[in-house]
């Protein structure tokens, strides 16, 4: 490929393979884990639903707003960036967003479909298309580009990758922490 479309899925390819090497091995017990009391999640709603925490309640988030398990961050980067954005630039119905597994054991596929879906609207972006407005059905950011929603989506799947390899590094290092803690 060549041009910003080139650039842009290389640069998606890259970032993505190294947070789904950061993944790999991910088990129920950390998935879940709360580092802190009050902490997001991924949980069971009234109807039996999965749902994260604080997500489509309307209104402001607290503030601060809480720290998140790995499964609220995998979640938002899987539904709520890469799947709902690729789905909103194609005029596809949110119902095409995969479901987030209960179980850890389900986080590489559920992932891998939301980043097909997100990097399927990359390659077919038209390269004359990178610099043209999102248009009014993007609301407030509806003056910036295509490239711009692009940028802002690497950046979330970038810094949100990091934050569950620092919550996976702290995972692995639990007992030592409290151990410390306690001395």
């Amino acid at each position: 490929m060549a041009g910003v479309g080139g650039s842009v899925v290389e640069v998606f390819d890259f970032v993505w393979a190294r947070f789904s090497a950061r993944i790999s091995g991910l088990e129920d017990d950390e998935y879940y884990w709360e580092p802190v009391a009050g902490c997001w999640s991924l949980r069971e709603d009234e109807s039996g639903e999965l749902r994260l925490d604080g997500a489509g309640g309307g209104g402001p988030p607290p503030d601060p707003v809480p720290i998140t398990t790995i499964a609220w961050r995998l979640g938002h980067i899987g539904d709520l960036v890469l799947a709902n954005f690729a789905l909103r630039a194609r005029n596809l119905p949110e119902s095409e967003v995969p479901d987030q597994p209960a179980r850890a054991s389900g986080v590489t596929s559920y992932l891998a479909d939301c980043y097909g879906l997100w990097r399927e609207w990359l390659t077919t972006m038209p390269e004359e298309r990178w610099t043209e407005n999102l248009g009014p059905d993007w609301g407030p950011y509806g003056e910036s580009s295509w490239l711009d929603l692009a940028l802002h989506v690497l950046d979330e799947l970038a810094h949100h990758g990091a934050e569950v390899g620092v919550l996976r590094d702290l995972y692995s290092q639990r007992q030592s922490l409290v151990d410390r803690a306690t001395d």
